[in-house]
């Protein structure tokens, strides 16, 4: 009502001139209003269009009325107004700045101003009155040529602005309404079933309510979410170690490396992981050491501190240049960021989306900062503050965390990486397996079990119904399944695309695999160093010559430095990070000898950078390893040996679903719903789990009441 209020304020002048007799005086009276309001828009910095032509259009006819009374300028005026509305509001909706945004945006948080509903509200409003300015230009042509009499041409080239002023009441809410429905239901239609859950627990030692492949972070939120419920649930994992990429593995001598994990977010008030080591009695079961982290470029070297506003005061010293961009940004994440977390709630691990009108006026209201980037590219936020490369470059350190696009990944999801230095990045002392282990102790006093070393070999499938699974070791039913696996493994080594819809097989085929690693381990007979995290970009590029790969930079860490329980007493362990594309098929082509070769190369090119790095630990290496794309395939089950997952792509960040359109079918992990990372993972477990809660909950209420 505020829009529309602003849009007959400017109509105002026209209804004047139309209405005060004698036409002199009314047209006077126009001018004088109309630019009244020019001059507070002019001083407000927020000019209409439809100002600016009343203005001019009244300041002409004032001088023509002036100087040739008795000329028929409204008659006229009429034509010349309405026609150029029509020409300019057709204009607008061309250029892509609909006639209405200039008055909407005026009560409407900028938050919301680049909102896809937004921007659908205003240009079908700004195609309605196009439409009805051009009734208006038609009958006053008609009133111009006498073809209709004045006074009947005056009332029907005017009436269609009333119907404007309807349509702008009744149209925003309307598609508000619409909008919010969608949101409350966004499922297709092979989405909606139900799960089956029976009145009582099953009792068989192969029967189940809810079989879980795979054991990662995600996969065990679910199972343990589920179990607290009174659900029957069975973990089975391939490896003999659970955890997925959450997992610490010893080797000889007593070193213990990391299968992935080196920081873990969401420990804040609002954080998700937080939330659920509450909800299960595991905040005092496991001791949180905070990382810092280290930017170097060749022989210089950029400590970042724990402090996040010390970080920004560090840059800006540094780059006194951009010292007001800088502050501006930091000050913008840090809004961002803490906005980004209002959705989260202690009782719950998935963010509450709003669902009403209300809901989502008052969210674009409260969180302006967060909407105003959160569908946009992280390159496009640092734009508005930095231009400087090496400062770019420092606060896009963790984009490797989320995939390889840098600077274009996503700002929703570069937001929530800030999390790392506004509240910190962890790890569990004792190793990230830590974390896997406390969910699997958790899991089995609810109940629950999990199997190791057990490979699921097919989700099995009964008139697209999930029956159970299938594995090396024998056949274990369920009417549900959650699958933690790769999407793409999930639905085309487990389930099998011919059960898909074919729109399902082609949304599947399309998917793409995330980056991918050579992972380089090493023992050293030394203290590292340093125990911070370590983003090195190389003086000049290292080349894989078998494989024809540059290397810009690595990742360079030592988790024992941090963690003394890692390695044993004055030794230490060392792991690189190096960048390279999902292609474990190029690997598996490989003879054994090409193979073993490839990772002697990428051995020596780790010792080199080692050597750049801490030149005593290089020479005190007792052994190291190599894992590959190759690896990572036969370890954490994704597709061409990602490490997260599938590529998610911001046009269609919602696919893969969470439910599948096999009935009792659900995934979770880094390729389903909110991206890679603990964080992240813990959500989609959260997520299916709330989805299948309330009927173990109704079932444990009626067995209880029985």
């Amino acid at each position: 009502m505020k829009t529309l209020g602003l849009i007959l304020l400017d109509f105002i002048p026209l209804a004047v001139a139309l209405l005060v007799n004698p036409r002199w005086l009314g047209c006077t009276a126009a001018l004088v209003i109309a630019m009244l309001l020019l001059i507070m828009q002019i001083r407000r910095k927020r000019v209409k269009t439809l100002a600016v032509i009343n203005t001019l259009y009244f300041l002409t006819a004032a001088v023509v009325i002036l100087l040739v009374p008795g000329t028929p300028v409204l008659e006229y005026g009429q034509v010349t107004i309405y026609l150029i509305l029509t020409i300019s509001t057709a204009l607008s909706l061309l250029s892509s700045q609909p006639f209405t945004l200039q008055y909407a945006k005026e009560t409407t948080p900028e938050a919301v101003w680049n909102h896809p509903l937004f921007l659908t509200i205003n240009r079908v409003l700004t195609g309605v009155w196009a439409l009805l300015f051009s009734l208006s230009t038609l009958f006053a042509v008609l009133t111009a040529l006498r073809v209709l009499p004045l006074e009947i041409g005056m009332i029907t080239a005017n009436i269609w602005s009333i119907i404007g002023v309807v349509a702008n009441m009744i149209l925003p809410r309307y598609m508000q309404q619409r909008y919010a429905v969608k949101m409350q239901q966004p499922e297709a239609p092979e989405l909606t079933w139900e799960p089956f859950v029976a009145p009582l627990a099953p009792v068989g030692q192969t029967e189940y309510d809810v079989i879980i492949v795979g054991s990662g972070i995600g996969g065990l939120t679910a199972a343990v979410e589920l179990a607290g419920k009174g659900a029957k649930v069975l973990v089975l994992e391939q490896h003999y170690l659970i955890g997925g990429a959450c997992t610490t593995y010893t080797r000889r001598g007593g070193f213990k490396f990391e299968a992935g994990v080196e920081s873990i977010s969401g420990l804040g008030e609002a954080g998700p992981l937080r939330h659920l080591l509450q909800r299960h009695g595991l905040e005092e079961e496991i001791t949180w050491l905070r990382n810092t982290y280290e930017f170097r470029e060749g022989d210089e070297r950029f400590i970042i501190p724990h402090d996040y506003t010390g970080w920004r005061d560090r840059l800006a010293e540094r780059f006194p240049e951009e010292k007001e961009g800088i502050y501006a940004l930091f000050a913008e994440l840090k809004a961002c960021f803490e906005e980004m977390y209002t959705v989260f709630m202690p009782d719950r691990l998935v963010p509450h989306i709003p669902q009403t009108v209300e809901e989502m006026n008052a969210y674009a209201e409260q969180n302006p900062h967060y909407l105003r980037w959160k569908d946009r590219e992280w390159r496009e936020l640092l734009d508005a503050f930095v231009q400087n490369q090496a400062v770019r470059q420092q606060v896009s350190i963790l984009t490797g965390y989320v995939g390889d696009k840098g600077e274009r990944t996503s700002a929703n999801s570069m937001i929530a990486l800030m999390g790392y230095f506004i509240v910190g990045g962890y790890r569990p002392a004792g190793g990230s397996g830590k974390l896997a282990m406390k969910l699997a102790e958790k899991l089995k006093q609810y109940g629950g079990d999990i199997r190791i070393s057990t490979d699921v070999t097919a989700i099995t499938v009964k008139e697209n119904r999930v029956t159970g699974v299938q594995t090396d070791k024998g056949v274990y039913k369920a009417p549900v399944v959650i699958s933690n696996a790769d999407p793409r493994v999930t639905y085309e080594q487990l389930v099998g695309l011919s059960r898909l819809p074919q729109a399902y097989r082609e949304k599947v085929r399309k998917l793409e695999p995330s980056m991918s690693l050579f992972v380089w381990n090493a023992a050293v007979d030394t203290v590292f160093c340093t125990d911070r995290l370590i983003h090195y970009t190389f003086p000049k590029p290292m080349r894989l010559s078998s494989l024809d790969i540059a290397f810009e930079g690595a990742g360079v860490q030592s988790a024992s430095s941090l963690d003394p329980s890692l390695a044993p007493q004055g030794k230490s362990t060392i792991t690189i990070n190096l960048v390279t594309k999902a292609e474990a098929g190029v690997y598996a082509a490989m003879t054994e000898d090409e193979y073993q070769a490839l990772k002697n190369e990428i051995d020596a090119i780790c010792r080199q950078i080692l050597e750049q790095i801490d030149k005593k630990a290089a020479s005190h290496i007792l052994f190291s390893e190599v894992a590959t794309p190759k690896t990572m395939e036969r370890y954490m089950r994704t597709y061409e040996g990602s490490v997260y997952s599938i590529k998610r792509q911001m046009m269609d960040s919602e696919f893969p679903y969470v439910k599948s359109p096999i009935e009792g079918l659900y995934l979770v992990g880094a390729g389903v719903g909110y991206g890679p990372g603990i964080e992240a993972v813990v959500i989609s477990g959260g997520d299916a789990a709330e989805r299948l809660g309330p009927y173990f909950e109704a079932r444990s209420a009626g067995q209880n009441t029985a």
